[in-house]
């Protein structure tokens, strides 16, 4: 079977790959984590980020907005002293900062909205700098509406995690499953 390139890292990559990345996500708590943790993962590999994404699902209460809204300076040193995680105060304050976003906008209908609710076959072949350009419109209204740490990479690899964009390689399996599964 053929898959995205990327996806033979790791037995835990390929698992990600073919269970994972791309499948249309619409609950909150969904978004939010793939959101979180693409904020989390920039500077670093995925691979780093799903080794600890157990530790992240605990210390970030099942990536549960409300709960999250209310953290505190007492959680964000808690927090920063869990090795377990990515230690990175900017980030963690950000996703204090996201879920309080989250408090006062529909991150499905941010999400997804835009795109009918439907999902985007791939730009995967097209040049970075289309790509950019692209997002762009996307990543203000992520800003507006209060988001941080949501630049073009990072808000970009958001939308293939939860399946907005389908980006999977034409040639991998996983692209033609996800695409027929948004055919009518």
């Amino acid at each position: 079977m053929k898959r995205c390139a990327w996806a033979s890292d790791s037995a835990e990559m390929l698992v990600y790959h073919d269970k994972e990345w791309g499948l249309p996500k619409k609950k909150v708590s969904e978004l939010f984590e793939c959101l979180t943790l693409e904020i989390f993962q920039a500077g670093l590999s995925w691979s780093t980020v799903l080794r600890k994404r157990e530790a992240f699902r605990e210390d970030f209460v099942n990536f549960d907005v409300e709960k999250i809204s209310c953290f505190n300076d007492v959680d964000i040193e808690r927090l920063m002293n869990d090795d377990s995680i990515i230690r990175n105060r900017a980030k963690i304050i950000a996703t204090i900062d996201n879920a309080k976003a989250c408090m006062n906008n529909d991150l499905v209908q941010l999400t997804w909205e835009p795109f009918d609710f439907m999902q985007m076959d791939g730009l995967n072949d097209n040049n970075k700098d289309d790509i950019k350009e692209f997002i762009k419109p996307y990543v203000k209204q992520f800003r507006d509406a209060g988001f941080k740490r949501v630049g073009p990479t990072t808000l970009y690899s958001y939308f293939q995690s939860v399946g907005v964009i389908n980006d999977h390689e034409l040639d991998c399996f996983r692209h033609k499953e996800l695409n027929d599964s948004f055919k009518v």
